[in-house]
């Protein structure tokens, strides 16, 4: 028996009792045993009616005891664990809160208007117009072995007094494809870069011109136009232009309510001390 009494399991376990009770009785929070669980009608219905969406079959009586018990249970140790100040300070629930309070700020479910519908298309147009499409073809040079040799202008004279000869037989070996065809921009910049791609928009139609420059090198491009930019009318882009309004407008009934709230509270951020930036590094050795 003296051994036991000198566990130091027990002396923790003791502790933890101890520690419990003082909490309860300092804090004046009655023990939750008797506290009245609910289990209504409607309850009852949208657990069986849960239960149905996941097995296509509605619950036996014994089926629908055992998710009214599994609700008991889950409604018994969640208000213990509040009454115990588990919530605190758990960024899984402080981050469940905060979207179910971002979801009461959304804006109405309301219908958009028509007008502002085309109000958001009209300014945001570049996103929902069809773009243009091009075929391209390319010839590299490497710059390190053309620096002010003139090959890439002489290449150019060939290529434009002669546009139908093979633009293969000129420049440098590269893994990088000699054309593409029926492309965008964008195709474009994922195989050459932005700064090539920017080149599409004032290429003289059908015609090599260059160089231009990429991140690889110098290249001479002939572009010929296949499709012109199209932009969308309301009625061909309306349920993307819908979606992106509403999640816009949501968005900023949610920046509203939080302003709101935020005004309510004086904030007061104490910053850990340390030593300036450039005291620091004047302190390094040199």
């Amino acid at each position: 028996m003296r051994r036991i009494f000198k566990e130091p399991l027990l002396h923790f376990a003791v502790l933890g009792i101890g520690l419990f009770v003082l909490y309860r009785f300092v804090t004046g929070v009655a023990p939750s045993v008797g506290d009245e669980i609910v289990v209504d009608a409607p309850r009852i219905a949208a657990l069986a009616e849960a239960f149905e969406r996941s097995w296509r079959r509605p619950p036996t009586s014994e089926e629908l005891d055992g998710l009214v018990e599994s609700y008991v249970r889950d409604e018994v140790l969640y208000r213990e664990g509040l009454t115990l100040g588990l919530d605190r300070d758990d960024a899984v629930i402080r981050n469940r809160i905060r979207l179910k309070m971002e979801v009461i700020g959304d804006g109405a479910q309301s219908p958009i208007a028509e007008a502002d519908l085309q109000d958001w298309l009209d300014a945001h147009a570049d996103r929902y117009a069809t773009p243009a499409r091009y075929d391209l073809q390319q010839v590299f040079f490497d710059p390190s072995k053309h620096r002010a040799n003139g090959a890439l202008e002489s290449a150019l004279r060939d290529l434009q007094r002669e546009p139908d000869g093979d633009p293969g037989t000129r420049g440098d070996q590269t893994l990088l494809p000699a054309g593409l065809t029926d492309v965008t921009r964008a195709d474009v910049a994922a195989q050459f870069g932005d700064e090539l791609a920017a080149a599409l928009a004032a290429a003289p139609p059908d015609r090599w011109f260059g160089p231009v420059t990429s991140a690889y090198g110098e290249h001479l491009l002939r572009v010929e136009l296949r499709e012109e930019r199209k932009a969308a009318s309301l009625a061909e882009v309306r349920d993307a232009v819908e979606r992106d309004a509403r999640y816009a407008r949501d968005q900023a009934a949610r920046d509203a309510l939080y302003a709101r709230l935020r005004a309510r509270y004086s904030v007061r951020i104490e910053k850990p001390e340390q030593a300036p930036v450039d005291a620091a590094l004047a302190a390094e050795p040199r």
